[in-house]
């Protein structure tokens, strides 16, 4: 399927499920470590979860050899001049969710994608590269999808929230020893032909080797280095740890929608962003004026974020909750899930 930006191959999300061992307390804060540092050496990582470096290399090799655990480069599109995100609510025909999930899926512009309930069957996040292009995704490539009966549209103003690391409250306060460098120079980059392909490699990758990277590229190790580091301290470049919350102890995954007095706009979004169980947060022009994605431990965790969080929040005019039934792409990685679904849009 057609579209200019931004250019990546879809990989594949880390799986969990019926056939994958369980993960015991120390996995989980192995991956949990992994997730707020994910090019953290396995002596840091020992450091922090109290075990041998032998005993924390293997184990995480494991994980990450059989995809329970993947740690991917994911470039921010604003920052990096590769687009503007735009959210989609999508509604769709009665048996084609699926089929509209797996075209979707493919396309190279798509970042993220989900199954709810609720009043929507799928949340999409667009990458786009103009207004001109919108109207084009969005009217007649979008919307032309086989099933699709009714779309709502909404665009990124500013993102307050996009955590890598929510798995962090397993862990002690000896975890702040993991801290990656802190973003210190805010702003856009330029990213040239090398650095596209050093984000594509460490995108399959994020652990892979600076050496290497430098190598398949043609650079000395050094200028990798400073590359990928001028990337990282603008925030144009994050090292994100995925994998299924439910092999963590996380079991609801919700996709929230909010109105909200524009005078309180601010002060109810820093307020949300201070809480560990959000993922995800934007203020949007369109469907809402907040939208928001929550990782919660159960059901039980929603109803006291609903009445202790959002129920104290002022200026909430109305909350739309759907429940995250699927994630079939995150961070251009999609979902093996589904690759069953979308083999028939797989080129030849």
């Amino acid at each position: 399927m057609p579209n200019d930006s931004p250019a990546w191959q879809p990989g594949r999300l880390p799986a969990h499920g019926p056939g994958q061992p369980p993960l015991d307390d120390l996995d989980r804060a192995i991956v949990a470590c992994l997730q707020v540092n994910g090019r953290a050496t396995w002596q840091q990582i020992a450091g922090v979860v109290g075990a041998s470096e032998s005993t924390v290399s293997r184990r995480a090799n494991r994980l990450l050899r059989e995809r329970i655990v993947c740690v991917s480069a994911v470039p921010d599109p604003p920052r990096c001049g590769l687009g503007t995100p735009v959210l989609m609510q999508v509604e769709c025909a009665v048996g084609a969710t699926s089929a509209v999930a797996g075209a979707l899926a493919m396309r190279s512009d798509v970042r993220f994608l989900a199954l709810l309930t609720g009043s929507h069957d799928l949340v999409l996040e667009v990458i786009v590269g103009s207004r001109a292009q919108l109207a084009d995704v969005l009217v007649d490539q979008i919307r032309s999808v086989p099933g699709i009966t009714h779309t709502s549209t909404e665009t990124v103003v500013r993102n307050f929230k996009t955590s890598y690391d929510w798995s962090r409250r397993l862990l002690g306060d000896e975890v702040a020893d993991l801290e990656p460098e802190p973003v210190t120079e805010p702003g856009n980059a330029e990213l040239d032909g090398t650095d596209l392909h050093m984000v594509q490699i460490l995108a399959a990758d994020g652990r892979t080797p600076m050496s290497e990277v430098a190598g398949r590229v043609g650079i000395g190790e050094a200028a990798a280095r400073r590359r990928v580091e001028a990337l990282t301290t603008r925030g144009a470049l994050w090292f994100a740890t995925f994998v299924d919350p439910q092999a963590m102890g996380f079991e609801t995954e919700m996709f929230l929608w909010l109105d909200i007095d524009f005078s309180r706009l601010e002060e109810v979004a820093g307020s949300l962003a201070e809480h560990p169980e959000v993922r995800y947060m934007s203020a949007t022009a369109g469907y809402s004026d907040l939208a928001c994605e929550l990782v919660l431990h159960d059901l039980d965790d929603l109803y006291r974020f609903n009445t202790e969080v959002l129920g104290a929040l002022p200026g909430v005019r109305r909350v739309e909750m759907g429940q995250e039934l699927q994630i079939v792409k995150r961070g251009f990685l999609t979902s093996p899930a589904v690759l069953p679904d979308i083999a028939p849009y797989l080129p030849r």
